[in-house]
Order: structure tokens, then sequence, then C-alpha cells
């Protein structure tokens, strides 16, 4: 994937979402998008080599970044409010304001815990990191599960019977298991059953299904990222591989 030079022409009056195929918040906001029927333009921006163009943007070349009705909108988390408030059906969130409160706190909780804990094993390079990265991801998906049995998950969505934004918040990281399980051989222990549960049902969502990346290029993405961290490693260099977004 090449850098844009220039900053693509718009193509119309539809949204447009600047987006990186690894980015699980990118997919996110994807993924509301489509369950709301929202026709989009979606630009892809190469993590590794930003163009100068997009680091002039608004969000200083993070991503994603939402273009709409004349905003540039940032970050993630304000991105799916406005397109649940801008796009209301279907509903993302509950009806009910206690509901909402309690979806709004899973997911900065999500942002806290399995989010950066997946992130930084996956895209870890230095093999002495590797057991406490993956008892720190594995103790948040235990958490995630009892999580789950509080609210008396019954092996549905998170909240029932049709996908939330808690949903969409969680269903990029299940997809990016992949890379986990191909460069690390690390999946969801057996002992989450409920989580597992959840993953299959967002893992063959419609909504998720059709904005999935393609396995093989994301895989050649992260194979990209893993090799420059390598490098930088080799020379001494820490690089950040989490952020909110």
């Amino acid at each position: 994937m090449s850098p844009k030079s220039e900053r693509p022409p718009s193509g119309g009056a539809a949204p447009r979402i600047y987006r990186a195929i690894t980015c699980n918040f990118c997919h996110r906001a994807e993924i509301s998008l489509h369950r709301k029927g929202v026709a989009y333009e979606a630009i892809d921006i190469d993590l590794i080599e930003r163009p100068a163009w997009y680091r002039e943007m608004s969000s200083g070349g993070s991503v994603p970044l939402f273009e709409c009705e004349g905003q540039e909108i940032h970050p993630s988390g304000v991105m799916n409010e406005f397109i649940e408030e801008r796009w209301p059906d279907p509903p993302m969130m509950p009806a009910n304001p206690a509901a909402r409160a309690d979806a709004r706190r899973f997911i900065h909780w999500w942002d806290d815990g399995p989010c950066p804990a997946y992130e930084r094993r996956l895209m870890n390079v230095r093999p002495e990191r590797d057991d406490s990265l993956t008892e720190a991801l594995e103790a948040s998906l235990d958490e995630l599960e009892r999580r789950l049995e509080a609210q008396g998950y019954a092996g549905a969505y998170w909240g029932g019977d049709t996908l939330e934004l808690p949903d969409a918040t969680a269903a990029p990281m299940f997809v990016r298991f992949l890379g986990l399980q191909h460069f690390h051989g690390i999946d969801v222990p057996e002992r989450c059953e409920r989580v597992r549960t959840w993953r299959d049902v967002l893992l063959a969502d419609p909504d998720v299904a059709a904005t999935r990346p393609d396995d093989a290029e994301l895989l050649g993405e992260y194979e990209r990222y893993l090799a420059v961290l390598s490098k930088a490693a080799a020379a001494g260099i820490e690089v950040p591989v989490t952020s909110r977004d």
C-alpha cells in the first residue's frame, strides 16, 4: 500500500472515512455505517508512510478521520456517537439511559483493557516480553468473561438480539485475532466460553463480515509493521504500538 502524494478529490456528497485496515477503531466506524445503510467513500492511509497532506488534516495523521457535511470528525468515540445521532435508525445504543451508560462504561473499559492488550501482544517483537504480554492479554479476556457472566450474557449480542455499539467496538479485535493466531499461535482461551461464543456471533454478523478486510491483505500489512518494529528494536528504538486512536 503506497501513500498517495496528494489528497484525493472528493467523489461527491457521500461521507468519507480515512482508514487503515489494521486499525480496529476504523473498522468500528465502518461496521456502524454499514449497519445503518450509509454509503461512504473509504480512503486508505499507510500508517508507515503517512502522506504529508493527511498529517495536515485535523486528526494530525491519526486514523480514523470522518468527513461529513463539511466537518472533520475524530477521534473514533466522537465519530461513533455522531454516526449514531446523525443516522438513528437502526439504533445501536439502548433506549434506556441507564443501559446507555452501561454501554459507554463497557466501551471505555474495552479501550483501556482488551484493546491495548491484544495490540501490544500482536505487535511485540521482543521475545523477552512474550510471556508478560500474553498474561496481560489473557487477564483482560478473563475479565471480559466475568463481565459477560455478570450481565447475564445469553449467547447472542452484547445487549440482546441485535448488534449494538459495544458489539461493533469488540468485533474488530476478534477479526484481528487472525494476526495473533498467524504470528504467535494465540487464540481466545477455551476457559473463556462466553467470550468465544460472543466472538463467533460477531464474526458471523453480516455487518461485520461485509466490512471485514481481506485476510491476506491484513496479514501482509501486519508483516510490514512487524518488520519496521523489528528494525527499530534492533536499533534500540522504542516505538509505541497502542493509542486510543
